[in-house]
């Protein structure tokens, strides 16, 4: 039996539906996402669910499709400057799994209210209102996001935001609490920030960045250098840190001025989307 299906509506609810799974994607990986770059996002993903209606995509190639759209995606909302590939694969398995928990989730609500047979229009038949599938939408946005925190680590989470001065040149910085970091000058005994590198590309002199060249800093530069011994899974070694000329914590209690030495290093995944890792209490 042929249906008759709303292309505006249908793109309206797919869009919908992409924004509400990428925010939680956001929250549940600690990425912020850009809105206008998420709205993007999401209407690609309305687009796309039209366009597989009309051509009738199923099978194999349906599920390439999708695979690929979700990358699409995860690119327009997290895609930007360092972000390595891996993350986004990252995100895109985690966007395709809440959008697959998201529809089990409304899936069983849906089935459990007709068994209440409850006297409601929308309710009755295969059919499904607008109304009732926001009613459900919010409901499974609100269980995935709790699912999420509790399998997660997003309660447990706790950040700061750092503006650092380094070299004359300030920049500022989103920092998860690592009570792991226990990095510490052994002269100073100041503990020690590790930071993405490529965040500090805009203070730190161009000739730290020169690959493949061992870095000899000059005299007015080697004053704020100090190496801090590490333990890496390849054995003992040194991390070049930094002296800040300025350094301020910030935190849901204030902003207070501190004394810690700040490492760039190459954190990848270890940050779950944040700039850098500060020592915890």
């Amino acid at each position: 039996m042929d249906r008759e299906v709303y292309a505006d509506l249908y793109f309206l609810v797919n869009a919908s539906m992409d924004l509400l799974c990428m925010m939680i994607t956001a929250a549940v990986l600690h990425r912020r996402a850009v809105r206008w770059r998420a709205l993007l996002g999401a209407a690609i993903g309305g687009v796309y669910a039209v366009a597989a209606l009309v051509i009738g995509l199923e099978g194999v190639p349906g599920l390439l499709c999708d695979v690929a759209v979700a990358l699409i995606i995860c690119a327009a909302t997290f895609a930007g400057k360092g972000i390595r590939f891996s993350s986004l694969l990252q995100a895109t398995a985690v966007f395709a799994l809440i959008s697959a928990l998201m529809g089990g989730i409304m899936t069983a609500l849906f089935a459990w209210l007709n068994r209440l047979n409850l006297p409601l229009e929308s309710l009755q038949g295969d059919g499904l209102s607008v109304w009732m599938f926001a009613l459900l939408a919010a409901v499974s946005g609100i269980l995935t996001i709790r699912g999420g925190r509790f399998l997660g680590r997003s309660q447990r989470t706790r950040s700061v935001t750092l503006q650092a001065t380094l070299f004359g040149k300030t920049v500022s910085l989103r920092a998860m609490v690592d009570s792991g970091n226990l990095l510490r000058d052994p002269l100073s005994g100041r503990s020690v920030i590790v930071v993405e590198q490529e965040k500090l590309r805009p203070v730190l002199p161009p000739s730290f960045f020169r690959d493949g060249k061992r870095w000899i800093p000059d005299h007015e530069i080697a004053r704020r250098v100090r190496l801090i011994p590490a333990q890496t899974a390849t054995g003992t070694g040194m991390l070049t840190a930094f002296l800040p000329e300025a350094l301020t914590v910030t935190d849901r209690q204030g902003s207070v001025p501190s004394d810690y030495l700040i490492a760039p290093v190459e954190l990848g995944g270890r940050a779950q989307g944040f700039d850098a890792l500060i020592p915890g209490d």
